[in-house]
Formats: C-alpha cells, sequence, structure tokens
C-alpha cells in the first residue's frame, strides 16, 4: 500500500500486461491532476493484481516500471445491505463501504423505506453506483472494487439469496464478531415484525438510534476491524 499511496495517481485498467486508460481516466490524470509525463502511477485491474507504471501524456502507460504483484487474498469476503433513503445519500454509503473494504454491497428496498422502486430504476442506479464505486477504489489506492449489486425490492429476497447468516442490526443485539459477514442496514423507522423473523442474528452499533447512512458506515468499519484482528 506504502508504494502505491506514493504514486501520483491510481487507476483501473482492462489488461495490466496492456495497460490502457480509458478516455475518462485519460483526461483526469491529464486535466484534473495535471500529471506530466514520466510520473508514476499505481494500476490495477480491480481483482487484486496490480503494478506501476510511468505516465506517457497519452492513453498508453509505459508496463515497464514494475512487474504485475497480487494483493493478499481476504480471509473472507464482507457483505453490507442497506435500504435506499431519499436524495444522494445512498451515494455516500457506497463510497465510504468501497474505502472500508467491502467486498459486496447491496442496496435494498424494505417495507418502511420512503423510496419505492421498479427494476428500470433499481438498475440505472446500480450502474451509477458500481461507477461511484470505482472512483472512491480509485482515490483510496484499493486494489479491488467492489459489487455494486442490483437492487433488491424486498428484505426477503434478500435474505433468501444469502441463507441464514444474515445478521441484522438492532438495538440490543450481539456485538459484531468474526463470525459476523453479511449485516443488513434498515431504514430510519427500523424493520417490521415480519422483517426481523427472516433472521434470528442480530448485532448491535455503537452510539443510539443512528442514521441509516452512519450505520452503514459503522457496521462496515467494525466488520473490517473483525477480519483484520481475526482473519
Amino acid at each position: 500500500m506504502n508504494e502505491r499511496r506514493q504514486a501520483a495517481a491510481h487507476v483501473f485498467v482492462a489488461d495490466l500486461t496492456q495497460p490502457v486508460l480509458s478516455e475518462e481516466d485519460m483526461y483526469h490524470l491529464s486535466k484534473v491532476l495535471r500529471l506530466r509525463g514520466g510520473e508514476v502511477v499505481s494500476v490495477s485491474d480491480g481483482r487484486g493484481s496490480w503494478r506501476m507504471c510511468q505516465y506517457r501524456q497519452s492513453t498508453i502507460l509505459d508496463s515497464e516500471a514494475s512487474e504485475i504483484r497480487e494483493a493478499p487474498q481476504q480471509s473472507r469476503e464482507l457483505t453490507v445491505a442497506f435500504a435506499v433513503t431519499k436524495g444522494d445519500k445512498p451515494d455516500l454509503v457506497v463510497q465510504k463501504l468501497t474505502e472500508l473494504g467491502i467486498e459486496h454491497i447491496v442496496p435494498l428496498i424494505t417495507e418502511r423505506c420512503i423510496v419505492r422502486w421498479d427494476e428500470d430504476k433499481g438498475s440505472k442506479n446500480q450502474f451509477r453506483w458500481q461507477k461511484i464505486a470505482r472512483e472512491a477504489a480509485m482515490q483510496s489506492r484499493s486494489v479491488t472494487i467492489p459489487q455494486v449489486h442490483k437492487v433488491f425490492l424486498s428484505l426477503e429476497a434478500f435474505v433468501a439469496s444469502q441463507g441464514p447468516n444474515v445478521a441484522f442490526a438492532e438495538p440490543g443485539g450481539q456485538s459484531i464478531d468474526s463470525a459476523i459477514s453479511v449485516i443488513v442496514i434498515g431504514p430510519e423507522g427500523g424493520f417490521t415484525h415480519q422483517e426481523l423473523a427472516l433472521s434470528q442474528r442480530r448485532v448491535s452499533l455503537p452510539g443510539g438510534i443512528l442514521r441509516s447512512e452512519t450505520a452503514a458506515v459503522a457496521a462496515a468499519v467494525l466488520m473490517s476491524e473483525q477480519r483484520a484482528q481475526h482473519g
């Protein structure tokens, strides 16, 4: 990480053996960051592999700066599902969960959500959030880009896709430990009794009654910390 942190920028490419920038990333490096030819950038495929390259002031990077390297595999992948709120708060959630190293980000519609989406609107937002996740991974110098899943239109559908390991963030639950890898964050109004019956696992978060976006970030911090400590 130290080497990537010291690079002038961090970008993602499709092929590390022939690193070619997208037009959007080329614009960012040349016009926004104003990189000069010869500056070192770190480059990743978004799946854990990376290398150092030299910027040429073109879409093609000089790949002779270093060999391709592999980041250590995580012992387990982490998932945070969150009830979608109004406005741009979900954008913030996706951004922060990416920075904290969550591999799977799942937006969902619960019974007490104010917003109501159909599959078409959900797909459009999924595409936008995946782009936000990519940008956040670039900013944080991550070598993996999390998967932003489709918007689940019910909590029941999400729990059915995950099995019995889903934990709901609820006051009075157990502390988050290394056995917890999937957490659901409810809306401001909480879960209904019918939704809570879908899983018996409960975890508590620090503080009082948190806003949904705060709760998602708090859960991600605690899960990442447990994985770092216990694998």
